[in-house]
């Protein structure tokens, strides 16, 4: 039996926290909803909340249905449920549609663990001398001259910043669930979607696992998580949250 501990903050205290996840004996998902500027349009009723926590119900109800069943089988049925469930009130086919990204563990009743994530996710491992910390890189290698715009200065109400940013996120709608792109959980036909996993059959928390360098390719940063490893001996959830999103910020240069 796996012992687990979730904390979750919304990125700033005036939206609605997008984040969902769902903790089951041998079963941890966890979505992040993708925020969408709502001038730009999504074709849902719904938003990036509703899609994640919607999505990860659907994982927890389908590995309740199927426990032995990969991470990635659970996740595509999970895709597709969530997608019927709003496809009778919404443009599920639009460019914006909402959609979330997402890291899920399963271990066995053997101790097998098969883990997998899907976009610009961490999946962060203690493998004993060695940290495993692995993400999928394919959204920061797309949209590189809007992504640097948006980097360059400028004052959050200015409509120039503003333009900078609908930029991208138009780049970023168009690179999405494609080749070439990068792949999230939304509406997409089955066999399309690409995502990045692994199954580790020692029972021992990992100790042997490789060590990957992760997505952004400098084992110098690990040190960076090091300190957020221990999250369950610490009280204070919103600095560990918080915390947590500045190394993801770090590590990414962005």
């Amino acid at each position: 039996m796996l012992e687990f501990r979730v904390a979750t903050d919304p990125g700033s205290p005036d939206k609605p926290n997008e984040d969902a996840f769902a903790i089951l004996p041998r079963l941890a998902v966890v979505a992040d909803g993708a925020t969408s500027p709502p001038h730009l349009g999504d074709g849902c009723i719904h938003g990036p909340a509703w899609y994640a926590r919607t999505l990860v119900g659907f994982v927890a109800s389908a590995h309740l249905s199927r426990p032995v069943a990969e991470p990635a089988d659970l996740l595509v049925e999970a895709i597709e449920r969530t997608t019927q469930a709003h496809s009778g009130t919404c443009d599920v086919g639009h460019p914006g549609s909402p959609s979330a990204t997402v890291a899920m563990l399963t271990v066995s009743t053997e101790g097998i663990a098969r883990w997998l994530v899907l976009g610009d996710c961490t999946f962060v491992a203690d493998a004993g001398p060695d940290l495993l910390v692995v993400s999928d890189d394919r959204l920061a290698n797309t949209s590189h001259s809007e992504r640097a715009a948006v980097k360059e200065p400028g004052v959050a109400s200015d409509p120039v910043e503003y333009g900078r940013r609908d930029a991208l996120v138009l780049a970023q709608r168009s690179n999405r669930n494609r080749s070439g792109g990068f792949w999230a959980a939304s509406s997409c036909p089955r066999g399309r979607i690409r995502i990045i996993r692994r199954v580790d059959d020692d029972q021992r928390k990992f100790q042997h696992a490789d060590r990957i360098v992760d997505r952004w390719g400098q084992p110098n940063r690990r040190s960076l998580w090091h300190p957020y490893l221990a999250v369950s001996t610490r009280d204070d959830r919103l600095n560990r949250t918080r915390g947590i999103a500045q190394a993801t910020q770090a590590c990414r240069g962005f």
